[in-house]
Formats: C-alpha cells, structure tokens, sequence
C-alpha cells in the first residue's frame, strides 16, 4: 500500500489556506499545550479554515473548524476521503482496520463489521460492566483526591478484555492487560505523532523499537486467541458466545465471505486503540466536570435516584460538546479543490476540529459554562455536536462506548459524591485525545445510603 505522507503536496502559501506565521515548532507546541484555545483563537483570526504547520505533517494540516466547513470534511466523500487520514495510525492497527480502510470498500466492511455493535447486543454487556466498574469501586472511594483518568483506564481496559475479546481465563486476562496496557498507553502511540526520522526503529530501546516490540506481543498473543476461538467454533459448529471477537469470527458478507485472522486482528487492534483511550477519558472529564459543578452534579444524581436516565444522557452530552475525547477527524483531499472559498490541494491532510464548533457561541448560548439542561429540550443542529464524528466514518463502536459511560457514571453516583481535589483541569493534546492536564483528579465522598438502582 502506498504511503500517503508520500504523496502529501509541498508547502505553498498560495495553495493553502491561510496560516499563522509562527514557526513550525511554535505552532506545534501551542496546539499541544491549548488545543481548543488556540484552535478557537486562529478560526478568529485566519477565518472558518487555516492551516496548522504541525509535525508530523511535511506541509500544513488544513483546518476546518466551522459547522459548514465540517460537515463537508465528514460527509463530502467525493472530495474528501478517509482511510488515508488514518495514516498515522496504520503501524499500530493494521492496514485491514475499518479505520484505515479507504473508499470505494469502506461501506461494506463497515456492513460487515456492525452487527456486534446493534442495540440490542450492545445492551447484554451491561451487567458484566456494572461487575466490573463495582469492583474497581474501591480505587476511588479513598476519601482522598484521586486521578481519575488512570482509574478509568483499567476499567475499560477490563471491558475490553471480557466484552471484546470474551477472555474469562485469570492467566490470559493477566497476560492481555500487561500487553495492551503497555502498548495502548499514550506515551506508547504518540510515537506515531512524532516528526517521521524520530519514527525509524533504532533498536530495542528507541522509542519505535519499544513500540514495534510491544506491538509484536499484542499481536502474538491475539493471534493465538484468535486461534483457539476458531478451533472452538469448529468443534461446536458455531459459537454460543456473545463478544466482539466471536462475532467477527462468524460475520460473512452478502458472497458468504468472512474475515481472515489478520482482518480479524487488525479490527481488534483498532477497536482497543479507538475505544481504550476515547472512553476512559470522557468518563475522567465527566466525573471531572461534575466534581467541579455541584448544581448540575447534585441535579444528576437525583434524577437517577428518581429511576430516571433524562438528565444523565443530557450530561454526557454536555461533557462531550465541552471537553471532547477526539480533537479531530482526519481525511484527505481527492483533487485540487475549496473548503468554504479557501484553496485545498489534492492529498492535503484536512482536518475537523471539533472543539471550535463545540464552542460556537452561534451555536451554543454561552459555550465555555458546563449545562448539561441545554440538552434537555431539542436535538442540536446536525454536525453542531460531533464528539463519535460523523458521516459513514462515524465511530462504529460508539453504541459500546456510551453505554460504558453511562454503566460508569451511574454506578459511580449511586455510592459517592465527586468532589474537587485542586482547581478544574485545562486539557492537553495527547496523539489526537483531548486529556485532563493533571488526569482529573477528583474526590469521591461516599454516600450515607447508597442508592438502589
């Protein structure tokens, strides 16, 4: 497969969007440290669509940061494609990944891989993730201030690891969370994000040897389920089980063909990476918000005593628009064409900024104050509210992961009142995660009479 950063334009100013004249380094280093700030700041100055030169793009990221601009990024195909945005990603999930699979065979493989991720499937794992969050309970009602970010982390890591990939065996769930915590980890992938001489392997100690090193064991051990799950099938004519891995194993498309054990891995792999990170931090920032926020917190936590799940998904919602999980979403552009009367040339890197919509005060009466109510009265404006993306690339696991968040929540505030433990958190860009500078710490105070749910 080609290299799309092979094909990505050279730097020309009249090509491009406008850009700000900062060095490369500089801008760098400002969308790390103040994504949305200084996102918000250059759609003021340079207009709805700019330019980013970041690393690791040789060019410029083009920047679409309006309702309009992004809702022809994410749904305009003709011109903008996905799979090759993914570019960055394909050394950690694999070019078979519905991630990196580009058009015209996207929709079908998306087809293919839907089934586990229907309602009603999706809803049968509730009760191993109210088992899981309750046995991590303990971690947080300490009475002290605690990380919440980290917490979260290992429960969804151990959703993965029963609701993904079905692991029941106490020696396999072990060997899988060492691996996929080492590998999954954030200062792991953001190796990917680094400028691309600092990508070469240098041998067991650089940081893309350890990363080809901890990716090696990830795939060796899924390799081996993968097998002994096909072996079991065999022997039964079919599986009984319920988890992801299984049902991929079984899915066959409208020709009655299914998935080899490489598409197979490469789909868990991504399923790990989009979901590990994306899900424990918007539980973090929620549980963050709310700590911080004791009107809407004390408001939520009596609509659930109430038996009611209204003002809970009004909540996350709430969290999502102000601290999204995912910056942004990546494409590339298919010929020379405009985004909202700016120049985008063919194989130009673009890019949706959520965090500037999300943040529109046209869109969103003062955007910056945490009110979950505003989610109460009518849905939002198409594409105003884009925390899974949009379009058919919209995160096809996003089903799994709201109900983890919720799972999370109510059980959370069924026992404990959040608290602040030290200022509210401005986020940080990690790879393409917005996350909590300091991992959300908050203090959980346990609840005299914990509520029945």
């Amino acid at each position: 497969m080609s290299d799309p950063f092979a094909r990505e334009p050279s730097w020309d100013p009249r090509r491009f969007p406008p850009a700000a004249r900062a060095p490369r380094a500089v801008q760098t280093l400002r969308m790390l440290l103040d994504p949305q700030g200084y996102g918000l700041a250059l759609r003021e100055r340079l207009g709805p669509v700019f330019s980013l030169r970041v690393h690791p793009y040789r060019a410029a990221l083009v920047c679409s940061a309006d309702i309009a601009a992004n809702r022809a990024v994410l749904t305009d195909h003709e011109r903008f494609a996905g799979g090759d945005g993914a570019a960055l990603l394909r050394q950690a999930v694999g070019a078979g990944s519905l991630i990196c699979t580009p058009p015209p065979r996207h929709l079908p493989h998306r087809k293919l891989l839907l089934p586990p991720f229907h309602g009603d499937r999706v809803v049968r794992w509730a009760a191993r993730m109210r088992e899981l969050v309750r046995a991590g309970l303990p971690e947080l009602l300490t009475g002290d201030g605690v990380a919440v970010r980290p917490w979260a982390q290992r429960v969804a890591l151990d959703v993965i690891l029963r609701v993904v990939f079905g692991l029941t065996d106490p020696g396999r769930v072990a060997l899988f969370r060492r691996a996929l915590t080492a590998f999954a980890g954030m200062d792991n992938v953001a190796v990917l994000f680094l400028p691309r001489p600092l990508q070469r392997d240098a041998g067991r100690w650089s940081p893309a040897g350890r990363f080809a090193r901890l990716r090696a064991a990830v795939q060796d051990l899924t390799r081996t389920e993968i097998a002994v799950r096909r072996a079991e099938s065999r022997r039964r004519g079919g599986t009984a089980r319920e988890d992801v891995l299984s049902m991929l194993l079984e899915a066959r498309d409208e020709q009655g063909a299914g998935l080899d054990d490489e598409q197979v891995l490469d789909e868990l792999t991504g399923l790990v990476l989009a979901g590990y990170e994306t899900t424990a931090t918007t539980i973090a920032w929620t549980l963050h918000l709310l700590a911080h926020h004791p009107a809407a917190r004390n408001a939520l936590i009596d609509d659930l005593d109430a038996g009611s799940d209204r003002l809970l998904k009004a909540t996350v919602k709430e969290s999502t628009r102000l601290r999204p999980a995912v910056y942004y979403a990546i494409r590339t552009a298919v010929r020379d064409t405009r985004l909202a009367g700016y120049p985008v040339p063919r194989h130009a890197f673009v890019a949706a900024l959520f965090p500037p919509v999300h943040l529109d005060r046209r869109l969103w009466p003062q955007p910056h104050l945490f009110r979950p109510e505003r989610h109460l009265a009518a849905d939002p404006v198409a594409y105003s509210l884009t925390p899974f993306g949009g379009g058919v690339r919209r995160c096809i696991g996003a089903p799994l992961a709201q109900l983890e968040v919720e799972t999370v929540l109510r059980e959370v505030l069924a026992r404990a009142v959040p608290a602040p433990a030290g200022p509210p958190e401005p986020a940080r860009l990690l790879s393409v995660t917005l996350v909590p500078a300091h991992g959300a710490r908050a203090r959980f105070h346990r609840r005299l009479r914990p509520a029945a749910r």
